[in-house]
């Protein structure tokens, strides 16, 4: 299908899960996928660390090499770095291109737009591969688009598992009401209140 930026930056040797346990803040309800074979199925992509060698669960690619995957999140994101466990006979992608902040990316208009980092990716199928991500930019995030362009050989790619490594904040305001008057009395009013919690998961 006609669907219409390099670091190979990564660690080795990844042995806690719980430094990946970013996916358990994720919605995964609101993920979505652009030439996903089975529509839903990105879905079960962001498992647990400890079933990340699950192989009942998969997105493979629809028409040709290409994935689009859109994923929101509900407070403000820090990325640092992501691990990809993909398929085998050369269905693993090879590439990886993120774009953050940018919700209304699609196969017509991504050439469009700058990546924000690219990585060259290896077949990594214990993931035991971390690909960092530039700290500067990867802050501030409220929806990532991970886009593969292909693969290492196979007519379609297979990922079946995704970890995000970073630092969700959660984030709670509470709406007072205010009086609108013209001379306001210092108790009468009470501004926004705003709670956050930062989750350091590295």
């Amino acid at each position: 299908m006609a669907h219409q930026c390099n670091d190979s930056s990564h660690s080795h040797g990844v042995d806690d899960g719980i430094e990946y346990s970013l996916n358990r803040y994720l919605d995964t309800g609101t993920i979505t996928c652009l030439n996903e074979k089975v529509k839903g199925s990105v879905r079960h992509i962001f498992k647990s660390w400890e079933d990340r060698h699950d192989l009942k669960h998969f997105v493979e690619s629809c028409d040709d090499e290409e994935l689009i995957i859109n994923i929101p999140f509900g407070a403000v994101t820090q990325i640092k770095s992501i691990i990809i466990i993909g398929g085998d006979g050369g269905s693993s992608p090879n590439k990886m291109k993120a774009y953050i902040n940018n919700s209304n990316i699609d196969f017509g208009n991504i050439n469009s737009f700058a990546c924000t980092q690219e990585w060259n990716l290896h077949e990594d199928f214990e993931g035991q591969i971390g690909y960092s991500t530039k700290p500067t930019k990867f802050n501030n995030i409220n929806h990532l688009t991970l886009y593969f362009p292909s693969n290492f050989g196979s007519p379609t790619t297979k990922i079946y598992f995704i970890a995000l490594k970073g630092v969700y904040t959660s984030a709670k305001r509470e709406i007072v009401n205010t009086v609108y008057e013209s001379k306001p009395q210092l108790q009468d009013h009470k501004s926004d209140i705003f709670n956050g919690v930062s989750h350091d998961l590295s």
